[in-house]
């Protein structure tokens, strides 16, 4: 469990040694810690808009109590048993292309978890666009982490993004939230493993995920990406945002550069989804 000698489930972050460990990395050399804040967002929103904040600067609080996820729902974790932060993006960082920003932080939520729990390796998946799933495949998987991006443009150009990312991490069952029926069940690494783990050895692991991501080296983040989506080649119902309540069944077979959900529906035709709502279908069982 890194060096954290005296760690135990209820401990707080080391936030000194994960400081130490990150002291001259390009991503949480600088760490606005907090207890309990309304969310990081709003923090990181604030010191993104001064020139002064580094981009790699992280936003980190014990407990939210006004988290966002995805279509506004609540991302509720007890005190020091999530890992919640958002990461703050500028200049030289920023993505090539905007869409690339869930992307990355998919790969790097993936990256960090197996980097500590390397068993889970091959039971760990993203749902499209930005959920990360323990389990072997779309179906049975269980929501162990989330995404938020917020981008900010200044003249039409890409000023700074924030990357929201939410880990459950030592919750037990009774500490995890309800979600909507359409929503993937909600699980923790402590849950699926069996074990407690090292928060800050986990930070320390997502930081240095992002530096590898945001290296020099050119890779290819969009097929990366999509290596990892257990969405593709399932049957699914995908629930348009907004108020119409559409709803297409059919099976993902693809995603597009930008990210976007490519499903042929019941019908035959092909359809690109840039945004909703994607859920498991089972596939009708043939009569005997």
């Amino acid at each position: 469990m890194g060096n954290g000698a005296n760690y135990s489930v209820t401990s707080v972050l080391d936030i000194f040694r994960v400081a130490k460990a990150l002291q001259a990395a390009p991503v949480g050399h600088t760490i606005d810690y907090h207890g309990i804040v309304g969310s990081t967002m709003a923090i990181a929103r604030e010191l993104a808009q001064q020139p002064e904040t580094l981009s790699g600067t992280l936003v980190i609080a014990e407990e939210q109590n006004a988290g966002l996820g995805r279509m506004e729902r609540r991302w509720e974790a007890p005190y020091a048993q999530g890992l919640l932060l958002s990461l703050i993006l500028k200049g030289e960082q920023l993505p090539l292309r905007p869409v690339q920003a869930p992307m990355l932080a998919g790969i790097a939520l993936v990256q960090a978890i197996t980097a500590v729990a390397p068993e889970l390796a091959d039971e760990i998946g993203l749902k499209w666009p930005n959920d990360v799933l323990l389990g072997e495949d779309l179906a049975s998987g269980r929501k162990v982490a989330g995404i938020l991006i917020e981008s900010s443009y200044r003249e039409d150009r890409l000023e700074y993004v924030i990357v929201g990312m939410g880990i459950n991490v030592n919750q037990q069952a009774a500490d995890l939230p309800a979600v909507p029926p359409e929503a993937p069940a909600p699980t923790s690494l402590r849950l699926h493993l069996g074990r407690p783990l090292d928060r800050a050895d986990l930070l320390i692991a997502l930081c240095m995920a992002w530096v590898d991501l945001l290296g020099p080296e050119r890779r290819d983040i969009g097929q990366e990406w999509r290596n990892l989506l257990y969405t593709l080649g399932q049957p699914v119902t995908v629930r348009y945002f907004g108020d119409s309540g559409a709803v297409l069944n059919g099976v993902a077979t693809d995603v597009t550069a930008d990210g976007e959900l490519v499903v042929q529906d019941d019908g035959g035709r092909t359809v690109v989804v840039s945004s909703g709502d994607v859920t498991c279908r089972h596939r009708p069982t043939s009569a005997a």
